[in-house]
């Protein structure tokens, strides 16, 4: 099988807590860690470069997976459009990072940051390495959190304590009109009709529609903890005389 069969082809099995979920757990925290030391002595404009490039870079992994799911006629209206908000974020990556924007970018933030872990920890992925599949999800998600990351620090926009109750606004919003899309075509965007197929964190949370409200109250939580570090971070700027 050449490389490019191998590439496009959906045959390779993804097991959760596997070799190949650990591997790109690991490779990615240093990835992650490495690309943002990179970047910290760059100026405004170089700043704003590399954050336009890598949101193109998102949505071209986006086009380049569906492109090869609809050559390959394996593209499913009912699964496969990009309506999780980690593959939204990258399919519209451009629009939302072009131009550093705070109020957008707490958002964003609060959102990549609560579901990219939970992503992380438990993928909802089942074709492996090393098919289109395996590295878009993984270069999405991870690639989200740089982005965010960047841009926060690059540009100074912390997240501010009001964003943890607009982002959940926001996201309920979103799960609203998701629903109704939902029922109309029935598909199960956001699993808000049932639980994904792989383990995950939804699994602790009771039956339908229990662990929806549950997993309401989780992203709450998330978004807390998300903002904690800005916190500490707002309180040292106050406390420097300089």
């Amino acid at each position: 099988m050449s490389i490019w069969q191998q590439f496009t082809s959906n045959q390779f099995a993804f097991h959760s807590f596997g070799t190949q979920h650990l591997s790109a757990v690991i490779i990615w925290g240093l990835f992650i860690v490495a690309a943002i030391w990179c970047v910290r002595n760059l100026n405004p404009a170089q700043n704003l470069l590399v954050s336009r490039a890598t949101a193109v870079f998102l949505l071209f992994t986006v086009i380049l997976w569906s492109l090869i799911k609809l050559y390959y006629d394996r593209f499913n209206l009912l699964v496969d459009l990009p309506l999780s908000l980690c593959n939204l974020f990258a399919a519209t990556a451009p629009l939302l990072f072009w131009q550093p924007n705070r109020r957008r970018l707490e958002v964003i933030y609060f959102l990549v940051m609560s579901g990219t872990l939970q992503a992380i920890i438990t993928p909802d992925l089942y074709v492996g390495f090393p098919s289109n599949e395996f590295f878009k999800y993984w270069i999405v998600h991870g690639g989200l959190v740089i982005l965010v990351l960047h841009n926060i620090f690059s540009f100074q926009m912390y997240p501010r304590l009001k964003g943890v109750l607009v982002t959940f606004g926001w996201l309920n919003l979103y799960a609203a009109l998701l629903y109704g899309f939902n029922l109309a075509i029935d598909a199960n965007y956001f699993y808000l009709i049932s639980k994904p197929g792989n383990p995950s964190i939804l699994d602790f949370l009771g039956p339908w529609p229990i662990y929806i409200v549950i997993a309401e109250l989780v992203a709450m939580v998330f978004f807390a903890i998300s903002y904690v570090p800005f916190h500490f971070i707002k309180k040292a700027k106050d406390s420097d005389p300089t």
